[in-house]
């Protein structure tokens, strides 16, 4: 852009605002141009032969010798015309200026020098005429930086009237970094030179030399931040910088040598750049890259357990901290709550996700452990099969529960920890499974038929869940999930009832005898009576109906107004289609198989557990479905549980001794079908009557089934993953009720907390405050992170942050109030002294689900500020 072009721009600027009055503003402009530069361009920059049209009805009037014939031109002669006034040489002094009159009516003396034309023209007019010398006197120093019409129109977006030297600077540095509009703070530069230091340039910093701004930046560093106030380095550098910050941060940003306020400001900003899910890939990075220098790994190796649980800067430490827990874990010198509190707490730290998959393997291996030893006397005290029973519905299924997440966790670790631990509470749970096997079977053993007093049966299933609800007019729909067992399910339902308006209770079953999937499946339809079908003895009958395959069940479920659909199908159906197929039933049978699809094949048993995880995202998955055609009873259930452990079968896991009789028509793992089969002590021996099947025929149907957790030696078919036997994990089959409310207000909710204050005042540069997690979480009360930080208040109500935010972590399920107190240590900056000697809040604030914006909640608490010493370092962004 040429001179005369980027003048008349300018100029325009200037005239564009006349009203077309006498003293309309823009209407006479004074141009100074001491040395006469631009005398030969007026006629091109202005005048009729103007090249920009805007200025052509512009006059334009040397100011030579008669100042009165000026004014008397401009005022009299022609009242409304725009006037150019060019002067040339020294301007005379106010005393003797005969048209001050009308440079002070009508603006700002128009000046051609560059830097003059950007303060006087670009920058805000309304500033005091000393707040823009300041700034042209900066500008005079950092030319370079005005150079660039780019930087110059971001600046002039920045720049406010009331901005001091300090305030003009920052911005000129934001600028340079590009930072967005509004952020020019010390925190925010900062951020973006390490941002760009940690992907390797230094370029930010560099510019900030180039404009003659470095002196100002690393002052403020000094002042604000304490930077290098031991020793001064003549030439700082990022990384001096870098390694300041984080050998200070190790060091819990305290010395020998300073009060515990000193570094407040820089503690504050670097917890929320840690804390910040964007920023922090760039703490990590830096912190990588400065740990070698900082030489901290001898002392990271000699800190115990503790010690390392309550650091989480560097990487390494999350290293050790897992292969001590690991150890822990191992030799028993660690409690569950201890290991659950430091997992817990890791969840919030820098590195938790290179480390989740280990933590997630320590927190399951130690709750395992815990489980095992909680419920080992309870296992031991069962004296009766309704005992037995009720124990594992109430108690001894979360051993199951919490050896299938061990195990799913540790199938993917990162791989770094050896076998010790997965082979103890491997040996552990087998030993706990063998010891509540040969309990249980003692029960099994003195039963007369199939049967336990109290527990309901799954062959009258439809009749005691299904019938009663059609009968009443109501539509059902029921899920029956292959190989479902109790534990899972009870995971599904926690999963289900902490979702808005959903309710769910689990029962339980006594499944049938044997426990595999086509006498399971046949329990759960509509009949009378069941017999196994004479052509293979394995199939089953229905009121003399085959109940095998989807057709059949969907015959025997039109008897009763019913259907059948397979969920794969469901899932895939148009919405128009699934709400017709509802429409057309009373009863919606749903048959869904994923946990026994993988589990009954040698090649793939080894994935069950991951199954069990697939399934509960599927069954919730189809209620939702099944609840946007409107329906709102729902039951879940299963044909049978399963027995898994993750190790080849061992040789005294195998029965030795071999089932006879008169025939054996069916050998599977875990159950024999045959006609009056030899009872042997080996083996629990029912006749086809104790199990409440028919025998038309009178074929003599026995069944046999390995006592304990025994498998039978035969080809083909895995041998981890079994059922059809008596075994709890086998024949305990949850019944999952479901129903969704109406209502358009959700039913779940936050979990509460409160503020424990016991003081009001804050004398110190820090306070530490309690606060207590007033109920567990749990069901529909749901587990929060809020954010809390001190905040001053001025007399017209704007607030202003004068401490680090902590992020607060109410999760906790402990019944006991003493495990559910959260303390957050809170840090005052450099804003805090000018509130001195008032109240400042404790304000707390939660994100807005499904949105990164944030809402303030009612809770806070305020104190009295009273700080015996107050610093100023005369620097501030």
């Amino acid at each position: 852009m040429s001179t005369s072009t980027q003048i008349g721009r300018l100029l325009a600027a200037r005239f564009a605002g006349y009203d077309g009055t006498v003293y309309g503003e823009g209407r006479v402009v004074f141009w100074h141009d001491e040395h006469g530069e631009f005398a030969d361009l007026l006629g091109e920059i202005a005048g009729p032969q103007a090249a920009d049209e805007a200025l052509r009805d512009v006059e334009v009037v040397r100011l030579e010798r008669n100042p009165f014939a000026v004014k008397h031109r401009i005022l009299l002669e022609r009242p409304t015309t725009k006037f150019l006034v060019y002067l040339t040489g020294k301007l005379p002094a106010d005393a003797d200026n005969w048209l001050l009159d009308l440079e002070l009516a009508y603006g700002p003396m128009f000046t051609a020098d560059r830097l003059s034309m950007i303060v006087n023209e670009l920058f805000p007019r309304e500033a005091s005429a000393a707040t823009r010398d300041a700034w042209l006197a900066i500008m005079q120093r950092t030319k370079p930086f005005f150079d660039d019409d780019d930087q110059v129109e971001a600046l002039a977006g920045r720049l406010r009237a009331g901005d001091d030297e300090r305030d003009f600077k920052a911005k000129m540095i934001a600028v340079l970094l590009g930072l967005p509009a509004g952020e020019h703070s010390l925190q925010a530069i900062w951020r973006a030179l390490l941002a760009q230091y940690a992907q390797g340039s230094t370029g930010g910093i560099e510019r900030i030399a180039a404009a003659g701004l470095a002196d100002y930046h690393w002052n403020g560093t000094r002042g604000i931040y304490r930077f290098d106030s031991a020793r001064e380095i003549a030439k700082p550098t990022v990384k001096d910088f870098v390694l300041w910050l984080f050998r200070l941060a190790w060091n819990g940003f305290t010395d020998a040598a300073h009060s515990e306020d000193y570094y407040a400001n820089i503690r504050r900003d670097f917890d929320m750049w840690r804390n910040d899910p964007r920023y922090a890939p760039t703490i990590r990075t830096l912190a990588e890259d400065a740990f070698a220098d900082l030489s901290l790994d001898a002392q990271i190796a000699g800190m115990s357990l503790e010690e390392l649980a309550s650091r989480g800067i560097f990487h390494e430490v999350d290293e050790r901290l897992t292969q001590l827990l690991y150890t822990s874990l191992g030799n028993d010198g660690i409690s569950d709550d201890d290991v659950q509190r430091i997992v817990a707490e890791r969840r919030y730290s820098l590195w938790h996700g290179r480390f989740a998959k280990d933590y997630d393997v320590i927190a399951a291996a130690s709750a395992l452990r815990a489980e095992l030893r909680r419920t080992r006397p309870i296992m031991e005290s069962i004296a009766s099969a309704e005992g037995g029973f009720h124990a594992y519905v109430s108690d001894l299924y979360q051993v199951d529960g919490c050896y299938r997440r061990f195990i799913a966790a540790w199938k993917v670790r990162n791989g770094s920890n050896d076998n010790n631990l997965r082979d103890r509470l491997e040996q552990e749970y087998g030993s706990y499974q063998n010891d509540l096997s040969v309990n249980w079977q003692k029960r099994v053993g003195r039963l007369d038929d199939w049967a336990i007093d109290g527990v309901a049966a799954q062959t009258d299933f439809y009749a005691r869940n299904v019938k009663k609800v059609t009968d009443a007019g109501r539509k059902i729909a029921v899920i029956i999930s292959d190989a479902l067992r109790f534990e899972v399910a009870a995971e599904f339902r926690e999963r289900l009832v902490r979702q808005s308006r959903w309710n769910a209770t689990l029962d339980a079953q006594l499944g049938v005898l044997p426990s595999y999937t086509q006498l399971g499946m046949a329990a759960l339809l509509p009949h009378t009576n069941l017999a196994l079908n004479p052509t293979d003895h394995y199939g089953v009958l229905a009121d003399g109906n085959p109940t095998a395959g989807l057709a059949a069940r969907a015959a025997i479920l039109a008897t009763v107004g019913g259907t059948a659909v397979d969920a794969e199908a469901l899932l895939t159906m148009k919405r128009d289609e699934y709400r017709e197929l509802v429409k057309s039933c009373s009863v919606l049978y749903v048959y869904h198989n994923v946990i026994d699809a993988v589990g009954d094949k040698a090649a793939s048993e080894t994935g069950v557990f991951d199954a069990c995880s697939r399934a509960i995202d599927e069954l919730d998955a189809i209620v939702k479905r099944l609840a946007s055609a409107n329906v709102t009873n729902m039951i879940v259930t299963a044909d049978h549980g399963f027995l898994y452990q993750d190790h080849e079968v061992a040789d005294d896991e195998w029965l030795s001794e071999r089932p006879s009789g008169d025939a054996i028509w069916q050998l599977k793992r875990r159950f024999v079908i045959g006609a009056d089969l030899t009872p042997k002590p080996a083996f629990t021996t029912f006749r086809a009557a104790q199990v409440a099947l028919g025998d038309p025929n009178g074929e003599g149907v026995t069944i046999q089934v390995p006592n304990g957790m025994h498998r039978l030696r035969m080809q083909g078919d895995g041998a981890r993953y079994v059922h059809g036997g008596a075994a709890l994990a086998e024949i305990v089959v949850p019944v999952v009720h479901i129903n969704k409310g109406r209502s358009s207000s959700g039913d779940t909710r936050a979990v509460e907390f409160r503020i424990l204050q016991n003081t009001d005042r804050i004398t110190t540069g820090q306070i530490t405050v309690d606060f207590l997690q007033t109920e567990p979480v749990g069901g529909k009360v749901l587990a929060r992170t809020v954010l809390a930080g001190l905040w001053g208040v001025e007399a017209d109500g704007k607030a202003t942050l004068i401490s680090n935010e902590v992020p607060l972590a109410f999760a906790s399920e402990s019944k006991e109030p003493a495990d559910r107190h959260v303390p957050a240590t809170f840090l005052l900056a450099g804003e805090a002294d000018r509130f001195n000697n008032t109240v400042v809040e404790l304000r707390l604030f939660e994100r807005i689900a499904d949105s990164s914006q944030m809402r303030r909640l009612d809770v806070k608490a305020e104190y009295r500020l009273q700080r015996g010493l107050v610093f100023d370092d005369g620097f501030d962004f």
